[in-house]
């Protein structure tokens, strides 16, 4: 719809809302939802399509339930200066009441390239086909929704919330302005305008001033985002007064550190800024003339030009403080592509967070108090591409931290705004406060590679203590083919022949190098004898000298921060501080994979982690990938553990790494294609693990073979029955099968049931193997008519053993073996002996906890299995 007709509805001599102009649409795709009080309440929900907010009427407002289907009514499209509008149009007027920006942010399609820059195109093809697919990234609304147009009705479309982790029945949302915090009231008392000062009350001229300094700060940013603006003041000389001047420029000054807390917290005098993934810099400027300085006083200069570059134009003198990061196209910094920036430069976006200035035109600021500094800093930092003033929040640090941690960031920092700058120095005014832990180790030596990966196998790692060298265990994922070429090559220029360590480790092929490397870990803990549990490697350090690498502790947050006697609001375990696994199993050394949020907790009860999950499958890899290999793989996803609702995943194009194999099938129902990972080996195994796959679903046939099953599945699937009733069908069954000479295995579900597996060649279609399962389950009916039924409904089966031959069809899956199940026990789908189905069976004994051990003892109670495959045919003539 043209914006003519959005014009046509407005008198902007009366309303504040913006004229219609369309513009083009770049950088990604922004969203808004505006919560409208107008004739009636209801929500305006609208997507940026080809330069205009394509908009819909929803009485009802999103849900996040995936069963509610909520009505949306297309509407004129809205011009993009709409996107902050947030006020009141005068009564009268067309759509007369309040508007709050009720939630805004970026999409994407679902399953889009890489890159943005085709975004726009697909979004008018799916507007134009009537379906829209997209993935939400917003301060409310987040994850995979749909909007699919009525059939028959042009204005009329369904809005809906698809499967995954971000859905579920319990989740409300906030109902106030995402912008402001306000509620309507409030929106209407604040000047009948919009204002992002939260909470405060503006005359209309000055909230009009407000509106016109965010514009063009947006324009500026050539994106289309709100942007909380703080309520400084302008710098002015009175700001220098308890300043000390100093005659010449200090170039010795080194950077303050922080200390290592363990808990995020709420208080009114901290402020609150994101920690950089990067390099600590100093920036030297005097005359124009730039030295950008590590932390150990080494010249970034020649290493990071543009930055040097941009800094030049900065006319003060100053030392400012601040990170060098290198991100992607979405504003996640990496730090491995900023190590390699001077081999790859297009590799990223280089950037110079700047969070401090110390020295400014011969007065030295750092006996200032922090937020002093930092409005003086904000006050002279010219706008510039690469130079970006670190933001930051008063008091508000669990909001924070949990915003940082939902968008994988490495933490926060808190600073109390009352504080000096203590130059070289650990302070503990300044605390880091890491979503997962993280410090730098010195190598001490390496391991020869095995299998096909070349370079080295594992960095075995240490730090300092009472200048001895400390083994910390070894890491060995994390790396690219690249990195291990180039590592190698470093570590052999400093190979030793005797080990650095103070107490060595006994390894097999085993290099000692000399300590003088320094590699940045991410781990889950520290375990009981001292090393590093789940350590990745993230990159090599050239700003910290070896000697200087020890261990870092934890302090308590609540006791650093409430040592000046006053209180701490709130404080919250961040994901490195949860309880240890109860599992100890060996470190991975030699994945593909770079792991991430191991610690993170997928069992509360048990206090298990992702990390344990990873470990498990690491531990029984060659147990479970003969049942993998060459399936299709209906993906359940539980990222956020059993306590949410995980979501199935079929189609993963474009979402895994190269290196992990899929393949293209056609779905009937839908006629379009579907991508399915198959997992082959042990790097994809972990990479599902690390996907959030507690548990692992193939289909019953083969690549090559996909319309022919290689087994035949019999699901005992108690409905209240006992496990009496279950161990007697069992046997039943196993009775039948015996008389026909069918080799039966069995396994536990994982669950409340049992399953029992048939070999079979290759050679019958999927109605062919249903057909036997239900002919033998006829049989097992008829022996046990009490206890046994064939009938789907529940309700018409309480109490007895359903007999789920329907298992056995195309493309239906069920937990494999040796798969763990994502329910309170952490129970594995278990390979049992006939003789221990019996009554006194408990299916809770067998878990993540104690299949690795059942494993040494009775070794593959299933390792014949594919070799006892049975010929349907002969099996039937006996029948």
């Amino acid at each position: 719809m043209p914006l003519e007709k959005y014009n046509q509805k407005r008198d902007f001599s009366k309303t504040k809302e913006p004229k219609g102009v369309k513009k083009t649409s770049k950088g990604a795709l922004t969203f808004v939802v505006q919560k409208h009080d107008a004739s009636r309440l209801h929500y305006d929900f609208r997507l940026e399509i080809d330069g205009v907010l394509v908009s819909w009427a929803v009485p009802k407002g999103p849900s996040a339930n995936t069963s509610d289907k909520r009505l949306a009514v297309q509407t004129e499209d809205h011009p993009m200066d709409y996107f902050d509008f947030e006020g009141t149009i005068p009564k009268g007027e067309y759509g007369g009441g309040t508007v709050m920006v009720w939630d805004y942010g970026t999409f994407r399609p679902e399953n889009a390239e890489k890159t943005i820059s085709q975004d726009n195109k697909i979004m008018k093809k799916q507007l134009a086909e009537g379906s829209i697919k997209i993935i939400l990234k917003g301060k409310k609304m987040q994850g995979a929704w749909h909007l699919v147009q009525m059939k028959g009705k042009e204005n009329m479309w369904l809005l809906m919330k698809s499967k995954d982790e971000f859905a579920g029945e319990k989740i409300k949302f906030d109902e106030n302005s995402a912008v402001s915090g306000l509620d309507f009231k409030g929106i209407e008392e604040n000047g009948n305008v919009y204002s992002s000062k939260k909470g405060k009350k503006l005359s209309k001229p000055e909230a009009e001033k407000e509106i016109a300094k965010e514009k063009k700060e947006k324009a500026d940013d050539q994106k289309p985002k709100l942007k909380l603006r703080q309520s400084d003041s302008e710098f002015s000389g009175e700001d220098l007064a308890e300043a000390q001047k100093i005659k010449s420029f200090p170039e010795n000054w080194r950077p303050q550190l922080a200390t290592l807390a363990e808990e995020a917290f709420d208080h009114d005098d901290w402020i609150f800024e994101n920690k950089f993934d990067g390099y600590r810099a100093l920036a030297q400027i005097k005359k124009n003339k730039v030295n950008l300085i590590s932390r150990n006083g080494i010249s970034f200069n020649s290493k990071y030009k543009e930055i040097v570059s941009s800094l030049e134009k900065v006319n003060d003198d100053v030392i400012l403080d601040g990170e060098i990061v290198v991100e992607d196209s979405k504003g996640k910094s990496h730090f491995q592509w900023l190590q390699h920036f001077d081999d790859d430069p297009k590799g990223g976006i280089l950037k110079f967070y700047v969070f401090d200035i110390i020295y400014f035109k011969g007065h030295d600021l750092r006996n200032l108090k922090l937020i002093q500094r930092k409005k003086i800093l904000k006050a002279i930092l010219p706008k510039l591409k690469n130079i970006i003033f670190s933001s930051h929040t008063i008091g508000q640090g669990l909001e924070t931290f949990n915003a940082v941690e939902k968008l994988g960031g490495e933490g926060i920092i808190a600073k109390k705004s009352s504080s000096k700058y203590y130059e070289n120095k650990r302070s503990k005014d300044w605390l880091k406060i890491k979503t997962s832990k993280q410090q730098e180790m010195v190598i001490g030596g390496f391991t020869e590679p095995s299998g096909s990966r070349d370079g080295l196998g594992a960095l075995l790692l240490g730090f300092y203590e009472n200048n001895e060298f400390i083994y910390s265990g070894k890491v060995g994922t994390g790396f690219s083919d690249a990195v291990l070429k180039e590592l190698r090559t470093k570590l052999n220029k400093i190979e030793r022949k005797t080990p650095p360590f103070k107490t060595p480790p006994k390894l097999q092929g085993t290099h000692w190098v000399s300590p003088q490397l320094v590699a940045q870990v991410k781990f889950s803990e520290w375990t009981e004898s001292g090393s590093l549990r789940h350590p990745v490697y993230m990159g090599l350090r050239t700003d910290k000298k070896a000697k200087n690498v020890v261990r870092e502790k934890e302090m308590a947050s609540e006791k650093i921060v409430s040592g000046d006697n006053s209180k701490v609001k709130e404080t919250k375990k961040s994901s490195s501080t949860a309880e240890k696994s109860t599992i100890h199993t060996n470190e991975i050394t030699d994945s593909k994979v770079e792991f991430s949020n191991l610690d993170k907790v997928f069992w509360p009860k048990e206090k298990y982690t992702k990390g344990d999950v990873i470990a498990y499958y690491n531990s029984i890899t060659d147990y479970i990938l003969p049942y993998l290999k060459d399936r299709p793989q209906s993906l359940l996803r539980t990222p956020n553990g059993i306590s949410k609702p995980g979501f199935f995943q079929k189609n993963v194009e474009g979402q895994v790494p190269d290196w992990i194999k899929t393949r293209k099938l056609k779905s009937k129902s839908t006629d379009e294609s579907v991508t399915y990972l198959l997992c082959q080996d042990r790097d994809t195994l972990l990479f599902l693990a690390n996907w959030g796959c507690i548990e692992l679903n193939p289909w019953s046939s083969r690549v090559g073979k996909l319309n022919n099953p290689d087994y035949i599945i019999f699901d005992l699937d108690p409905n209240e029955a006992d496990i009496k009733k279950i161990v007697k069908t069992a046997l039943a069954l196993k009775e039948i099968l015996d008389l026909l000479q069918v080799p039966a295995y069995v396994k536990t579900s994982g669950g409340k049931g049992i399953h029992v597996f048939i070999p079979v060649l290759p050679k019958y279609s999927y109605t062919q193997t249903r057909e036997f399962s239900h002919l033998v389950s006829l049989m097992v009916l008829k022996k046990l008519p009490k206890i046994v039924s064939l009938e789907r409904s529940p309700s018409k089966r309480k109490g007895k053993v359903y007999l789920d031959f329907l298992q056995n069809g195309k493309g239906k899956t069920m937990a494999s073996i040796y798969s763990i199940r994502p329910r309170e026990g952490a129970n594995v789908s278990t390979p049992l002996e006939w003789k221990e189905i019996n009554d006194k069976l408990d299916l809770n004994q067998f878990s993540i906890k104690t299949l690795p051990k059942r494993l040494q003892e009775k070794g593959d109670l299933w390792a014949n299995f594919f070799k006892d495959a049975i010929d349907l045919k002969s099996i039937l003539e006996q029948i």
